[in-house]
C-alpha cells in the first residue's frame, strides 16, 4: 500500500517562500550593490530568519495541539 501524499499547509508554504526570498535577496547582494547601490545582505538575512522563526513556531504550535488533542478523554 502506498502512503497518502502528505499535504503541505498554506502556512508552511508561506514560510518556505519567505525563506526563499530572503536567500535570493542575500545571494543577489553583489549584483544589487553594483547596479543599484543597495546593500541587501542584512535585509536578506533578516527576512530568512523571520521565515525560519515562523516555521519553528508553527512546528511548536502544531506539536502542542497534537499533544493536547491526544490527551483529551471522551466521556
Amino acid at each position: 500500500m502506498e502512503k497518502p501524499a502528505r499535504k503541505v499547509s498554506k502556512y508552511n508554504l508561506a514560510t518556505y517562500l519567505i525563506m526563499i526570498v530572503g536567500v535570493i535577496l542575500f545571494l543577489l547582494t553583489p549584483l544589487l550593490i553594483r547596479l543599484l547601490h543597495f546593500d541587501s545582505d542584512i535585509l536578506g538575512i533578516l527576512i530568512f530568519l523571520i521565515g525560519l522563526v515562523m516555521y519553528i513556531v508553527g512546528l511548536i504550535v502544531r506539536f502542542i495541539i497534537k499533544k493536547v488533542g491526544s490527551n483529551r478523554q471522551v466521556k
